[in-house]
């Protein structure tokens, strides 16, 4: 019963990233610091998801669907607007990127895992 209810509390995550390695990766990282992951590989994906997360983590270049066009979908969508979304992205100029995609954060490519989960967690508390 206890460990039923502390699954119940569990914060997730939902991550969309095309690489099936990084989604592993992230899903093993968040994991371990006690959160529930669910890794998406496209943009669409995600958005046609019911269940909503306490967090969204997005990778700025996806196939099909750019990850900044997710994060407007999901902000412009009512049941996820207050959500927080954090870009994912290599490109130098990603603060202008996610600003303007309305993201609450970003993380610069590449980063230290530590920093990874401090971010996040101080999204989700």
């Amino acid at each position: 019963m206890y460990f039923a209810f502390c699954m119940a509390m569990q914060q997730k995550i939902f991550i969309v990233d095309d690489d099936e390695i990084t989604r592993e990766l992230f899903k093993m990282i968040f994991e371990k610091a006690g959160y529930a992951v669910t890794g998406f590989r496209t943009g669409k994906e995600l958005i046609n998801h019911e269940i909503l997360p306490d967090i969204f983590l997005v990778d700025r270049h996806l196939v099909y669907m750019d990850g900044l066009d997710v994060c407007r979908i999901l902000k412009a969508d009512k049941a996820k607007s207050n959500i927080p979304v954090i870009i994912l992205s290599a490109n130098p100029d990603v603060k202008n990127l996610y600003e303007n995609a309305g993201a609450d954060d970003f993380i610069q490519k590449p980063f230290h895992l530590g920093e990874l989960v401090a971010r996040v967690s101080a999204h989700i508390i």
